[in-house]
């Protein structure tokens, strides 16, 4: 076998066999898709095991200023199996709903490295939290903190307060698509800091006494190749704390600037490292700290990737089932998955690129658009790509498609989702079954 081409896109054990044909973790994807079907989602162990060594290696060699804990954010994509490896790894989860938090339970992961975040967590998802003994609850807004109080208030204060994380809007500005902005001051998440909002939470959490203010977070963007909003984000998080230390002698435990790191795409494959992020997080601690204060410990630095730590792990596998030749001079490829599978081209105008699963020895004949099969016309997996002529029963595979594709899926036009797996050169485990049409009809 040889090594693909285009490795900054595909998993770490992907190869091409002699004949031809895709293979991850020495598995034949042809194969794999005549056993399980498709539209069909594959997972590499191996490839989200080096992402995590990679991101605990980088901090462990270049920022030394404060003890650092690292979050998957499970949004991207979770599993149970996904929650034990990350467990196995080290990692702590960035939980977002009650069902997340049920994943996690059911994978048995440690309740105190979670951190349940989101911007509208119901009663009942408070309650699950405290009872399941999540390490922290990060706090939104004042409906949040009114929400939260309420339930120990009631339960009474009986042992360990419950931790939580103010979550900060920093109003920092990112170069990124604005569904994926998330730091700005009209942003729909966090405290604001630009009118003083965050630093009353704090204040008010500080004087109640309700619950336990670990530290502060916040979050930028998604999909950032530059350090500079984790770095102005460490900073006013910094500057905010400074100001509280001076009237209440407040010092939090644990500061973060959140995730969003990142990938290669076909587009652009200058993806900045993560060592070059925990080198400026690590400067930017350091300066931001003598500003401050110079007598206390460095708050613990928590970081929260999700996408650089799935999304290239992941391969999404369709099979063509038609061929149209338009008089505009598009040729479509119809495939058997599409939008309800993977809506981030529609939505963020997201760019994936593909491959001929059993053709990557043939020539590079023609320019096609990947269409799926769902009655939009927005349904474009891939607008333009140039590939080998195409058939019928035809495999295609569509890279770094494991972060946010599936826990993004839908039931449109009532077709079953696909199935999922996880491989290693030892097994192959069935993540998640392909839905049935009798799954679909049973909620009605």
């Amino acid at each position: 076998m040889t090594t693909m081409s285009l490795s900054h896109l595909l998993p770490d054990s992907s190869t091409i066999s002699q004949d031809g044909v895709l293979h991850v973790a020495n598995r034949s994807i042809q194969a794999l898709a005549q056993e399980y079907g498709t539209p069909l989602y594959i997972y590499d162990r191996t490839t989200i095991i080096n992402a995590c060594k990679q991101y605990f290696r980088a901090f462990e060699t270049y920022y030394h200023v404060s003890p650092v804990r690292i979050l998957y954010a499970s949004k991207a994509y979770l599993s149970p199996l996904i929650a034990q490896l990350m467990a196995e790894q080290g990692m702590g989860l960035d939980v977002v709903s009650g069902g997340e938090l049920l994943v996690a339970q059911q994978a048995n992961f440690p309740m105190e490295r979670i951190s349940f975040h989101g911007n509208n967590k119901s009663e009942d998802e408070l309650r699950l939290a405290l009872s399941l003994g999540v390490g922290r609850i990060v706090l939104d807004n004042w409906s949040e903190l009114e929400r939260l109080t309420h339930i120990v208030r009631q339960a009474g204060q009986k042992g360990k307060l419950p931790g939580v994380l103010v979550r900060v809007a920093p109003a920092i500005d990112t170069d990124t698509h604005r569904y994926l902005q998330t730091g700005h001051a009209s942003s729909k998440f966090g405290f604001p800091l630009v009118n003083g909002e965050a630093k009353s939470a704090i204040l008010r959490i500080l004087d109640e006494g309700n619950v336990r203010l670990l530290g502060l977070h916040a979050h930028s963007g998604t999909m950032l190749k530059e350090t500079r909003p984790y770095k102005e984000c460490l900073e006013r998080l910094l500057q905010l704390i400074g100001e509280v230390h001076t009237e209440t002698a407040w010092w939090p435990e644990e500061i973060s600037p959140g995730g969003g790191w990142a990938i290669d795409t076909p587009d652009n494959s200058a993806t900045p490292s993560v060592e070059i992020l925990a080198r400026d997080l690590q400067l930017s601690m350091e300066r931001s700290l003598t500003a401050i204060v110079s007598h206390l410990p460095a708050p613990t630095l928590v970081i929260e990737p999700g996408r650089s730590i799935i999304a290239r792990a992941g391969v999404a596998i369709y099979r063509v089932g038609a061929r149209k030749p338009t008089p505009g001079g598009i040729t479509y490829l119809f495939v058997d998955g599409g939008m309800a599978d993977n809506i981030r081209p529609a939505l963020y105008g997201a760019l994936y690129t593909a491959f001929a699963v059993s053709k990557a020895n043939a020539p590079i004949q023609e320019n096609v658009c990947i269409s799926g099969r769902y009655c939009e016309s927005g349904d474009m997996l891939v607008g333009d790509v140039r590939l080998p002529v195409m058939h019928e029963g035809d495999l295609l595979a569509l890279p770094t498609s494991g972060a946010y594709c599936l826990p993004l899926a839908s039931n449109y036009n009532l077709v079953p989702r696909p199935a999922v797996l996880l491989v290693d050169e030892n097994d192959v485990h069935l993540m998640e079954r392909r839905e049935t049409y009798q799954d679909v009809l049973s909620r009605y």
